[in-house]
């Protein structure tokens, strides 16, 4: 059963070529520059680490990892907005393929008087490969030659290039952003791989809870939604979470995700300040667990994903005055 899960898992990856390739993460409200290259450095400096294991204990599964780094310089000034500019990178496995990306991306965020209006840019690269490694036939009768053929590793690279628009509310604390990517899809011929352009959504809101029901602390309420599209299916992510502040450097997070079609989602977190002040350094730790609701549930027990994110928020730049040393005579 197990090497036939496997062969099926196998065919997935390749026969859904032009599927949704792009990788699904639990935790996307912490890895918005990867897919939305217009969220890049809009403050302070943070890298991002996500590991997914899905469909735990079904063999040759998707194990997805995750970096990227980004921050806002301060001291380019380009007109009245601010420049940001990361990376991203991502080593996706299941069955017999690999794909790294290799993202550079940098963005430009305009404020205005009623919020703040982004556009970026992500460049980079995707390499794919295949290193099959077949059972071989149990008599020459069952034997393939066109299967028992294909042993040796091949892989492409190509370029490949995202595009997003973000906006964040200045008097109400929402956000709504549109993207895509693989905007020029990668010549991946060699290999016979095909990459989709894939199309997103993502919206949310902060509801405070502590004025709202007169909590002691600090209390947050967080809704978003991710819609992910390739023109040929789509899903959709709701997230609710919840953010507890024990004091003015720490907190807890709990929360939920339904994704359509595939799983219910519970997480839990931990984020402080070393420097015990809320405008200063964050480190967080996230854990979630998917329920499987699709097919492979059967077999699988679901999928774990980790997420580690540090943030620094170093002090505005001090603006230089000029005064008249007259002034005062």
């Amino acid at each position: 059963m197990k090497r036939v899960l496997s062969f099926v898992l196998c065919c997935l990856s390749v026969g859904f070529a032009y599927g949704q390739q792009d990788k699904q993460f639990t935790h996307y409200m912490f890895d918005r520059m990867s897919y939305n290259p217009a969220t890049t450095g809009t403050r302070g400096y943070c890298g991002t680490l996500i590991y997914r294991n899905q469909w735990d204990r079904v063999q040759d599964a998707p194990n997805t990892t995750l970096f990227n780094a980004q921050g806002n310089l301060q001291q380019v000034q380009l007109g009245p907005g601010a420049i940001g500019v990361g990376l991203s990178f991502m080593n996706d496995a299941i069955g017999f393929s690999r794909s790294n990306n290799l993202t550079v991306n940098g963005a430009y965020h305009y404020p205005t008087d009623y919020g703040t209006l982004s556009g970026g840019v992500g460049l980079g690269l995707i390499n794919v490969g295949f290193s099959p490694n077949w059972v071989p036939p149990q008599t020459p009768a069952d034997a393939d030659p066109a299967i028992s053929s294909i042993n040796n590793q091949v892989a492409a690279t190509g370029f490949d290039m995202n595009f997003g628009l973000f906006w964040y509310g200045k008097n109400l604390p929402y956000y709504v952003g549109l993207s895509t990517t693989h905007l020029a899809p990668a010549d991946l011929s060699k290999v016979s791989f095909s990459v989709a352009r894939h199309y997103y959504v993502l919206a949310g809101y902060t509801v405070d809870m502590q004025e709202l029901i007169g909590t002691r602390n600090q209390f947050d309420l967080k809704p978003s939604v991710l819609l992910k599209a390739d023109g040929a299916s789509m899903v959709f992510d709701v997230n609710v979470l919840a953010n507890y502040w024990m004091n003015n450097a720490s907190y807890f997070w709990g929360g939920a995700t339904y994704r359509y079609s595939d799983a219910i989602a519970l997480m839990v977190g931990y984020g402080f300040s070393p420097k015990a002040n809320v405008n200063q350094d964050m480190l967080k730790f996230g854990y979630s667990f998917d329920i499987m609701t699709n097919p492979l549930n059967t077999y699988g027990k679901g999928t774990h994903e980790l997420m580690l994110n540090y943030c620094m928020f170093p002090p505005e730049p001090v603006v230089p005055r000029h005064g008249n040393p007259f002034i005062l005579q």
